[in-house]
């Protein structure tokens, strides 16, 4: 009985534990009452709407997420989606592939940068970034030259959105994708591992090796690479891309991804958190648009359930492993006397 529990334990932990599962019920809670109250929410063409608009938050928030538990932020990733799109279709002209890869590597580049002068300087990536942000858009205005950048390649738009499987579109699956390499390497990996140390406590990490360099500029290039992916592969989608693009989209993201439970201080949270909180704040959006809500109202309420998510989430998951424990502990103690007796 104790090596089942101990199995069990051990499987829990490793998918974040109870405070995930309480994001997940409340995931399925808000999907159950859309469903109810709005007949159209679970239609194929919605769930199709729903899983698009996780495509484009879902890799911002990745990205920006993996700076959180490092104990950082990124507040670069608005600016960059918009970049990476004109990019994209600047220097996409000739082949859609040569536009996504400068666009990517552009990001990764401008996340390189980040990481070294705020290690090197040893200074906030907060005042790093928001340097980066004013820089990079003032970069998207500039490329774009006060003008809407369109192209005439539809193709491409059309592949990256054409449905299958009735709900999914190649766009989705690739967040869906990043979201699982991202999970390996933060569970698999030295890589992962340093991230997490490096979020905790520094000078712990330090002490027992961890490189907390090599953790740092590790996640702000993939924080500027998944920005600057998610506004290539949205460009393409439009055929379009502005200086305006993903100008809201890093609140959105922050939120997400606190719901999906990263800590603002570092070292807490992982990509299938980050995932769930993610599709909270979509299907959210989604139903409440169904519903007529305006953008005032859903950003509203998007506030009230980040706000209500912190307030309980150090206390209700002190409740609900105590709760946990003490059943166990309960199952135990009968598995013990019930054969003695």
């Amino acid at each position: 009985m104790t090596i089942v529990t101990n199995s069990r334990d051990r499987i829990l932990r490793r998918f974040g534990g109870l405070p995930l599962i309480g994001r997940a019920l409340l995931m399925i809670v808000i999907m159950l009452a859309f469903a109810i109250t709005t007949p159209n929410f679970t239609s194929p063409q919605n769930l199709y709407a729903l899983l698009q608009s996780f495509a484009l938050l879902g890799l911002v928030t990745l990205g920006l997420s993996l700076t959180m538990i490092a104990g950082e932020f990124d507040l670069s990733v608005g600016s960059m989606v918009a970049v990476g799109g004109l990019i994209t279709l600047k220097t996409g002209e000739s082949s859609v592939l040569v536009g996504v890869g400068c666009a990517v590597a552009f990001g990764a580049l401008v996340g390189l940068i980040n990481s070294v002068i705020f290690t090197w300087l040893r200074i906030s990536s907060l005042v790093v970034t928001v340097g980066t942000m004013m820089a990079l858009a003032g970069m998207a205005f500039w490329i774009a030259d006060g003008r809407v950048v369109s192209t005439d390649n539809f193709d491409s738009g059309a592949f990256l959105d054409d449905p299958f499987l009735a709900m999914m579109s190649v766009r989705s699956a690739i967040t869906f994708l990043a979201f699982l390499l991202a999970f390996a390497i933060m569970r698999y990996t030295r890589v992962g591992r340093d991230i997490i140390a490096t979020g905790s406590k520094r000078h712990v990490a330090t002490a027992s090796g961890a490189r907390l360099g090599v953790s740092l500029v590790v996640v702000f290039c993939l924080s500027g690479v998944c920005a600057a992916l998610a506004g290539s592969l949205l460009s393409l989608s439009l055929a379009t891309a502005s200086a305006q693009m993903g100008a809201n989209i890093t609140l959105q993201a922050a939120s997400a991804a606190i719901i999906g439970g990263v800590a603002l201080a570092g070292g807490i949270g992982g990509p299938i958190g980050v995932m769930v909180g993610v599709f909270i704040l979509c299907v959210l959006n989604n139903g409440l648009s169904l519903l007529g809500s305006n953008a005032s109202g859903i950003l509203f309420t998007n506030g009230l359930v980040l706000l209500t998510v912190v307030l309980l989430d150090g206390r209700l998951a002190r409740e609900l492993a105590v709760t946990y424990r003490a059943a166990r502990a309960r199952r135990h103690q009968h598995s013990s006397i019930g054969p003695a007796a």
